[in-house]
């Protein structure tokens, strides 16, 4: 492990970048349950705690075995996860189809968190491989669920900001999926998962 590798995964950076994330997460957090008492949105609240599942796991997560130190991937990867913390709710009365999407999306998003637990990462990094649960089905459920939960809050709470964030936040992901497949694909055991987990992000189309 080279020292910018060292540095990254240290228990010390590992700690500082969980308290920081995870105070995002909380003004994020804040903001919608905020708007849920003005609104009623139910889907606002969903959100929010599945968004406060995932730090809460974050902060738990275990050392890893391995970690990324290309720019481009801790890029993609910081801004991948920080843009979408941008996101604002609206007061505006979102159409039914919207408000069931993002709570299906929320659900989605916790039962990938759950099935991944502790091997929760944000750069590609190896930890202890899941493949039970919601990864018996795509190899990036999380990512699947994300792209759920933009599609219908944006819908549910359209604004010019929202809209940007939410087309950036997905071409991110996509540059995510890439990186990590890449890195993840040098051990034998991810080569294996692979060949038994054929789609990555959306069953029958990739």
């Amino acid at each position: 492990m080279t020292r910018i590798s060292q540095i990254i995964a240290s228990p010390r950076m590992q700690l500082v970048s969980g308290i920081s994330l995870a105070a995002l997460w909380l003004v994020f957090a804040v903001a919608h349950l905020t708007t849920f008492k003005l609104t009623g949105k139910v889907s606002l609240l969903t959100f929010a705690l599945a968004e406060t599942l995932i730090a809460g796991f974050f902060l738990l997560r275990p050392p890893p075995r391995t970690v990324t130190t290309n720019p481009p991937e801790l890029a993609a990867a910081a801004l991948g996860t920080f843009l979408p913390l941008l996101l604002r709710p609206t007061t505006d009365t979102p159409l039914p189809f919207s408000e069931l999407g993002l709570m299906a999306g929320s659900g989605f998003l916790i039962a990938g968190v759950l099935s991944l637990n502790r091997s929760f990462a944000l750069i590609p990094a190896l930890r202890e491989l899941k493949t039970e649960g919601m990864y018996r089905l795509v190899r990036h459920p999380i990512y699947l669920s994300y792209l759920i939960t933009y599609s219908c809050y944006l819908t549910a709470n359209f604004s010019v900001e929202n809209l940007a964030i939410v087309c950036g936040s997905a071409l991110l992901l996509l540059t995510r999926v890439h990186f990590e497949e890449r890195h993840l694909a040098k051990t034998p055991e991810y080569r294996a998962y692979q060949a038994r987990v054929r789609w990555r992000l959306i069953p029958l189309v990739f």
